[in-house]
């Protein structure tokens, strides 16, 4: 079989790992998220550009990421779409796994090698804002952003993290002062993504059908 993923830059090291032949891999920045709009767009650009793509199935490594994949279709080719909310999930390796840890800490600022390296971390946002904003206003607009949560959590997959993935999570838990932890992750649904099987957790659209947010609903957290 042979399929196309086109996925989020932040999962780059997780599904490179699962790299086997007849895979091809389409990277887009992890910013795209800001403009969900404009992340939708980019990603239907690449589906469209596969048209004539001699191939079987086309991969999205992306959940509903704010409504960013709705009304995604493919007109020829069918398109597996990860049935979670975000990519956190997917590091995790389950929605059961996600529920698990919401279920014990509804307050977690989910952390992972791709986050901290892409510089989306609290502590690398909060920066990015005093470069266009005062010290004073920068650091109340984190804060907002911030106000419900309670614990930093670093996820550790089978692929490990660094030293200083470790230090530079816990510096944005002192800074911000919110509990550390560090969780454990799973590459599963990674490798269940690129080599199936399909019949959990991943929406089959079939060509020519638009992703809709009911189809969405049945990993919902409670």
């Amino acid at each position: 079989m042979k399929c196309l993923v086109v996925t989020c830059s932040i999962m780059k090291e997780e599904l490179l790992f699962f790299q086997a032949e007849g895979i091809s891999f389409v990277f887009l920045e992890q910013s795209l998220h800001r403009t969900p709009e404009k992340m939708k767009q980019a990603i239907q650009n690449e589906i469209n550009k596969a048209e004539r793509w001699e191939g079987d199935t086309i991969i999205l490594g992306y959940g509903l990421c704010s409504n960013g994949v709705l009304g995604i279709k493919a007109n020829r080719h069918p398109v597996v779409i990860p049935q979670v909310h975000d990519c956190i999930t997917m590091v995790l390796g389950s929605p059961q796994r996600y529920m698990e840890e919401h279920r014990k800490e509804p307050g977690t600022y989910s952390l992972t090698k791709g986050w901290i390296e892409e510089g989306k971390s609290p502590l690398a946002i909060y920066e990015e804002y005093c470069q266009r904003y005062p010290q004073e206003t920068a650091e109340w607009v984190i804060k907002e952003e911030l106000k419900n949560y309670t614990r930093i959590a670093l996820v550790a997959t089978e692929l490990g993290f660094s030293e200083a993935h470790r230090k530079h999570a816990l510096e944005n838990a002192r800074f911000f002062k919110l509990k550390y932890e560090e969780i454990k992750g799973s590459l599963e649904f990674f490798k269940r993504m690129l080599r199936g099987p399909w019949d959990k957790d991943f929406i089959l659209l079939p060509p020519g059908e638009e992703a809709t947010q009911e189809m969405f609903q049945g990993n919902k957290v409670e």
